[in-house]
């Protein structure tokens, strides 16, 4: 479940991800997408377009949170994530986001779900994105591993 950095990643095995979207708009659409459909998992990524959007991190949380009770709600183990570095506009975003990851893992900790870190796999590593926000296939790779290191999705 996320945004255009979902939606761009060919490795999941059904992807909900939509170009642009919130938080607030995931979490909209997140019962109809993942309920149903016998999933055992899910995993939220969400708040990139919140930081550049500069939706406040407590409304980025509360929709994040939102969604890991739906998930458990409809018998759906959650799964959070960091997000990764954003490297569009020299790095101005960069401490927004690891305000936000910071928050996650409270977040999380706090939920008992397992999060993944998509920041630390991507950190120093501008030459796997193609535009600073959206990643090139290397990118989507570091992402694997950090998934796998977590969580084994096969």
């Amino acid at each position: 479940m996320g945004d255009s950095l979902t939606q761009g990643w060919v490795f999941p095995r059904a992807n909900f991800g939509v170009f642009g979207q919130t938080t607030e708009q995931m979490a909209r659409r997140f019962e109809g997408e993942v309920g149903g459909h016998g999933f055992r998992e899910v995993v939220i990524l969400g708040g990139t377009n919140d930081t550049l959007l500069g939706v406040e991190q407590a409304v980025t949380l509360e929709n994040l949170g939102t969604m890991v009770d739906r998930a458990r709600a409809l018998g759906v183990e959650p799964v959070m994530a960091e997000i990764p570095p954003i490297y569009k506009g020299g790095g101005r975003y960069l401490p927004a986001v690891r305000t936000l990851n910071a928050g996650i893992v409270r977040l999380a900790e706090a939920k008992g779900v397992k999060v993944v870190d998509y920041y630390e796999a991507l950190e120093g590593h501008p030459d796997a994105y193609s535009d600073g926000t959206h990643l090139k296939r290397k990118g989507y790779l570091r992402m694997e591993w950090a998934l796998v290191r977590v969580e084994n999705p096969f």
